[in-house]
């Protein structure tokens, strides 16, 4: 069997003679010496134009022996040696044999976990049709160079594999109610490649004895053109279309993979071949990029999720960006040790380079995936910058004020830097003063430096200076606030993962300091209204610290909720099994009795207290049904029969109005169990166009209404009032001694316009 590659390409001159024109490197013509310009004048003991493939094809392939005439003139026979597997070179060997195999293997691999995960999908089958369709092209390279039959007419199939990878498209992408391409064309362009394919089949076999090898070759390289530029093109189309969509990051990933597959092809093989006559890289090193078009499409049919595309291509040019210089570099220094004992040509060190950036950009993104992974694990210390940025932060929540702040500054860089000073400065640079006053001389360097510069000191900068760093955390008027950090007293300098440690410091603290400013200005406009309104309590004022009160008890709810109350019924679940899993005396049985049902008491005590700062589904009820079930709950509750004489409230209310009558009632409830001794009380609610009016009776004992204003701080009756005041609502109390206690109220469906622009777009959030 005839299987040593020649690669041998020869053509016909103007006196009839075969020229050899192109010599593959490491294949059996380049063994044997033969050069371009030299003059083929026998193929196995005949004239070359007998030879089928000299004639068809322009190639020497499949012979025993070849007379060749070389340059000086001398005749040279040579007898080809089929035995290839003896005498074939590693090159040959890799490139020709094993990378074939290989990426067939990988190919039927990827189609099988398609198969597994989404065999019952139109789509996935179709993606499994073209992995094995390219799988076995890129199997047959070396089968269809060394002209073999079966090899070439599955080459010829390389256009229909991309109209297999149309039709997946169009059934993909119907589940986003996205078109490809046209059934009728796509059909057409398969009808037209196909046609194209049996031409070749037929002229192959020499079927087809007219010379068009030519033509069939520019028919061929016309239809990959067209077919895969459609697809490119559809690509484009379809990511420009749908560029501020949702669909964006699927047609970038899509875009992106096609371009890292085909561009390492096209630049280093396609058009070096169209404008130079020669590659820059071996076409079975750049076809190996082919391998990401399946990878991308199984992911993409396997997973419900993408990559992050835009991370990955920024990363992507960022390392290769950062690996030029480096390979430069190594190439630089290879040139001067090669070139002492070598003559490569620019090609050659061409494909150097390449494959010393390649490295160099695998290695950083490598580097970056083992910092992420395992430095953290080998190496902790590294990371406990990390570790105190998560410690600090938390810390942060609990500042109410600056002395905190440089507090759990203080505590964070002392901890982390233990080496080094710490001093918090304000720098005025109008009054070009520094406090506190520098007492000494480096003291004084730091101020005169500092004061020198204070122009241009940038809030959440980390200034270095010669006595430390200055980390700008405020500015506040003409006040510059600089928290200094001294030299290392092992005189060594910060390192780079400390300076941004102090940097990320820095930004935190710089945030906190800005709200402590906010909250100390509110509060300053907080006084300033309640010295304004002494006589009359402002009602936005009531109504923010009723907000502010209601989401402390949500809060405080949420946390007896989640913490208290999840113990105290793990705690109750594990004595209930103690005692039912083992046998206890009988007398420790009635104190363990007591116990569980003292916890199942706490439990239920705890409960209500949650129910109580943190009303159920309030937002889901309407102003009466909330009522109604304040009053059902509490019923059970207390010794005084409760009516509810509520008409149908069809007005909207905010959430807010809601939990105000909520709380008010409550309060009314409380208050009567409390002091009234009743035994009735009555609640009526009705609305008009405008207004809600809640009217409230007890048949107690009764208050005296001259002493009703000292009763306001014992009884919850202010802060009822100031509840009906926040919502811009007028109250009066009626009562007398011996006949009870009445209350009656009248709030605003709607609040003024004034108030909704300046309170609800404010502040409404607090309450949630």
């Amino acid at each position: 069997m005839k299987c040593a590659q020649i690669g041998l390409t020869v053509s016909m001159n103007n006196e009839g003679q075969y020229i050899a024109t192109d010599i593959n490197p490491y294949d059996r013509a380049d063994e044997n010496g033969i050069k371009r310009g030299d003059i083929l004048l026998q193929v196995d003991g005949d004239p070359p134009a007998n030879n089928m493939f000299v004639r068809k094809f322009g190639l020497v392939e499949q012979v025993d022996t070849l007379m060749i005439r070389k340059l000086n003139g001398t005749v040279q026979t040579i007898t080809i040696d089929h035995d290839w597997l003896t005498n074939i070179r590693s090159g040959p060997l890799f490139f020709q044999i094993i990378m074939p195999s290989l990426v067939l293997i990988v190919f039927l691999l990827m189609a099988s976990i398609v198969y597994v995960k989404r065999g019952d999908d139109k789509a996935a089958r179709l993606l499994i049709l073209f992995f094995v369709s390219l799988g076995m092209m890129y199997f047959s390279v070396t089968a269809s160079t060394r002209l073999d039959h079966i090899g070439r007419i599955v080459m010829s199939l390389l256009p229909v594999s991309f109209c297999i990878f149309m039709y997946f498209m169009n059934v993909y992408l119907c589940r986003y109610r996205v078109k490809f391409i046209n059934n009728v064309i796509l059909n057409s362009l398969t009808l037209i490649v196909l046609t194209q394919c049996i031409i070749r089949a037929l002229y192959q076999f020499d079927i087809i004895r007219s010379n068009i090898n030519i033509m069939l070759n520019y028919l061929y390289l016309g239809s990959i053109t067209v077919v895969y530029g459609i697809c490119l093109y559809r690509l484009v189309t379809l990511f420009v279309q749908y560029r501020f969509t949702k669909l964006n990051p699927l047609f970038k990933f899509m875009l992106a993979a096609h371009m890292m597959a085909f561009i390492p092809f096209v630049t280093m093989n396609v058009l070096p071949l169209i404008l130079l006559n020669l590659q820059f890289l071996p076409s079975m090193f750049t076809t190996l990029f082919v391998l990401v078009l399946p990878l991308s499409y199984m992911y993409l049919i396997t997973s419900n999720r993408l990559f992050d595309i835009d991370f990955i291509l920024t990363r992507f040019k960022y390392y290769t960006s950062l690996a030029i210089i480096p390979s430069l570099v190594v190439l630089f220094f290879l040139g001067l040790v090669y070139n002492i004992n070598y003559d490569h040509t620019w090609i050659q060190w061409f494909q150097i380079f390449v494959v010393i950036h390649i490295g160099f950009t695998l290695f950083l993104y490598l580097k970056e995936q083992i910092d992420y992974k395992f430095r953290p694990k080998l190496f902790k210390q590294m990371y406990s910058y990390q570790d105190s940025l998560d410690r600090f932060s938390r810390s942060m929540a609990r500042v109410m004020k600056k002395e905190d702040l440089v507090r759990a500054i203080e505590q964070e860089v002392t901890s982390m830097l233990p080496l080094c000073s710490f001093q918090f400065l304000t720098v005025n640079g109008e009054q070009r003063i520094v406090n506190p006053d520098p007492f000494n001389d480096v003291d004084h360097d730091i101020a005169k430096y500092l004061l020198a510069n204070v122009e241009s000191l940038q809030v959440a900068e980390v200034i270095t200076m010669p006595q430390g760093v200055a980390l700008i955390v405020g500015q506040r008027k003409e006040e510059i606030h600089v928290i200094w950090i001294g030299n290392k007293s092992n005189r060594t300098l910060f390192n780079v993962d400390e300076l941004r440690w102090l940097k990320t410091i820095a930004n935190y603290t710089s945030i906190v300091y800005e709200n402590l400013h906010f909250l100390d200005n509110f509060m300053e406009q907080l006084e300033d209204e309640m010295r304004q309104t002494q006589s009359s309590t402002s009602p936005w004022l009531l109504r923010l610290l009723f907000l502010l009160s209601e989401n402390e008890r949500r809060r405080l709810g949420s946390d007896l909720h989640d913490s208290a109350l999840q113990d105290q019924l793990i705690w109750y679940r594990r004595l209930e099994t103690f005692m039912a899993d083992n046998k206890i005396p009988k007398h420790m049985q009635n104190e363990l009795f007591l116990i569980k049902e003292g916890l199942l008491d706490v439990i239920h005590q705890i409960r209500e207290t949650c129910n109580e700062l943190r009303p159920p589904l309030l937002t889901e009820l309407g102003v009466v049904e909330a009522v109604e079930f304040l009053t059902d709950h509490l019923q059970l509750q207390v010794n005084f029969a409760v009516v509810l004489q509520a008409k149908p409230v069809t007005a909207t209310l905010s959430e807010e109005q809601i939990t105000a009558v909520y709380r008010i009632m409550q309060e009314l409830l409380r208050n009567t169990e409390k002091h009234a001794k009743a035994n009735k009380v009555v609640i009526d609610i009705e609305e008009d166009d405008t207004h809600i009016y809640l009217a409230y009776k007890d048949d107690g004992i009764g208050m005296n209404l001259d002493n009703l204003q000292s009763s306001f701080s014992h009884m919850g009756l202010s802060g009822i009032r100031e509840r009906v005041i926040s919502l811009e609502g007028e109250i009066e109390f009626h009562a007398e001694e011996g006949h009870g206690f009445a209350v009656s109220m009248k709030i605003p469906i709607k609040l003024s316009k004034r108030r909704e622009e300046r309170d609800d777009i404010r502040d409404s959030y607090l309450i949630g």
